[in-house]
């Protein structure tokens, strides 16, 4: 049987992988990162409305950092900001690029080794703490969110965007459609196939891509723990925001030139958007500011 511990290094393996890969093709800097078709399409908006609450001299610090254009982007504001992560290969390409461009810099940043699963924080130290797209991954959100509790200062900001349930199959089925019809990095002739040899259980392999099942050791081990209402029992909760519930999906598996790409998944989203008020999809993510009382 794997350990915790094996767990942990085939987990900061992986990311730390994705992590070099990624720097190899675009600078780990928000500057660069928010022209990545996802961000333009989906996360920028949000990103941006995050860092507008950072100011010059707060105290910020990132959960899960990867390589570290967050962080980064956060002293860029004009905070001394601190990144967390388990990856020491992603802790070397942040700190590598920030050594680069550090005189550019208004704030200061520091990068450091930590499990977030044992977290440990000094009380009533930071203005801002983020954490995205890394709760999910965790087998203990409870000692995370309550070392986050104590960390923030008295009105800290804790901001949250993350995957929060289970992918609906409405949500499935909307998504496995578009995605046979459109263009991806699966040949049509494959997808028939596997329509073919799958059948009326198709929408559980894509259920299975959309959660990202398998993808790395600790993928999904969150799931069974609602870090929504543990965050609600701690902080007072200033804002939900409830995403598109299948564009973000179809982004990562579109196909096509962006002068189609990028008309079309605006469109998309506007749509996906409209049938998310009316409770026709339902979105697995979420994305929360809340104050600490």
């Amino acid at each position: 049987m794997t350990t915790y511990e094996q767990k942990l290094q085939q987990e900061a393996e992986l990311w730390g992988t994705e992590s070099e890969r990624m720097a190899r093709m675009i600078a780990p800097d928000w500057r660069e990162h928010r022209h990545l078709l996802h961000n333009r399409i989906l996360h920028g908006e949000n990103i941006d409305k995050l860092l507008m609450q950072v100011k010059p001299e707060m105290q910020t610090l990132e959960l899960g950092c990867a390589s570290g254009w967050l962080t980064l982007a956060m002293a860029q504001q004009g905070a001394y900001a601190t990144g967390l992560d388990l990856s020491e290969k992603s802790l070397l390409v942040a700190r590598n690029y920030y050594e680069r461009i550090q005189d550019e810099v208004r704030g200061t940043v520091n990068y450091h080794y930590a499990d977030l699963n044992a977290l440990e924080l000094e009380p009533n130290t930071y203005d801002v703490i983020a954490v995205k797209a890394t709760l999910h991954h965790l087998v203990n959100i409870r000692g995370t969110i309550e070392a986050v509790h104590r960390a923030l200062k008295p009105n800290g900001l804790f901001w949250i965007s993350d995957t929060l349930y289970d992918e609906h199959m409405s949500s499935v089925l909307f998504a496995s459609g578009l995605t046979f019809l459109l263009p991806t990095e699966v040949p049509y002739s494959e997808k028939i196939k596997g329509l073919l040899k799958f059948g009326l259980n198709a929408p559980e392999r894509i259920k299975m891509s959309m959660e990202a099942e398998g993808l790395s050791p600790f993928e999904g081990a969150g799931r069974n723990h609602n870090w929504l209402e543990i965050t609600q029992e701690l902080f007072t909760i200033e804002q939900v925001i409830v995403p598109p519930a299948v564009t973000g999906y179809v982004t990562a598996q579109l196909r096509a030139p962006d002068f189609i790409n990028v008309p079309f998944l605006r469109l998309l989203k506007r749509i996906d958007q409209y049938l998310v008020k009316h409770d026709v999809l339902q979105p697995s993510a979420r994305i929360v500011y809340a104050r600490k009382k």
